[in-house]
């Protein structure tokens, strides 16, 4: 009994651990983020099984943790990343282009033409789960260019990923409207300002 009580006092530690860590990282986070986090409680449970899954892969032979869901059930780990992949990632398979797919869409020879329009700040693209690079086809008008302003907004911001989340998502201070759907209606300026006075801390 006295064992029983001692490694249940472990785990209560453990777990004391575990949640001062995360909320030392929310605190980190934007007030936007934080709430988006809280309100996908299933997406950010999935995200530490997968992470989990990770560190026991390399000093353990323990199955895959549960996700939590609807439908719990065991994932291997490959299929845990894709589920949360898509849960947390902007953007399905369909409208994320790899390097040689933009090159045949606006009519560039090469990826490394693609790779050094990336490199120049004009369009935005990340590593994706698998090998190379991965491009938004949102961030191109109807005639494969660039849409306008795009690289003057990207260039605001440390990495291509958080620009496209904040692109894709309401923003109160352009009344609740997409930044990237203004950019599409030639409002480049009004995009540029909201993204200045969002990286002031004006979240309003």
């Amino acid at each position: 009994m006295l064992a029983t009580e001692t490694k249940v006092s472990a785990k209560d530690r453990e777990l004391e651990d575990l949640a001062s860590v995360i909320q030392a990282t929310a605190v980190a986070l934007s007030p936007r983020a934080v709430a988006t986090l809280a309100a996908h409680p299933d997406a950010v449970c999935g995200a530490l099984a997968v992470a989990a899954n990770a560190l026991l892969a390399k000093d353990s032979d323990k199955g895959p943790e549960v996700i939590r869901g609807a439908d719990s059930q065991l994932v291997e780990p490959r299929e845990a990343d894709r589920r949360i992949a898509g849960r947390t990632r902007i953007g399905t398979m369909e409208n994320l282009l790899t390097s040689t797919q933009l090159a045949k869409l606006v009519g560039l020879k090469t990826r490394q033409s693609v790779h050094d329009w990336l490199k120049k700040g004009r369009i935005i693209g990340w590593l994706g789960a698998k090998r190379g690079y991965v491009f938004p086809a949102e961030q191109f008008d109807e005639r494969g260019r660039p849409l306008k302003g795009l690289d003057r907004i990207a260039r605001q911001f440390d990495d291509a990923y958080t620009t496209w989340c904040w692109l894709t998502a309401p923003y109160d201070g352009l009344d609740g409207k997409e930044p990237l759907t203004l950019l599409r209606q030639g409002k480049a300026t009004l995009v540029e300002a909201a993204v200045k006075g969002h990286l002031q801390g004006d979240f309003a």
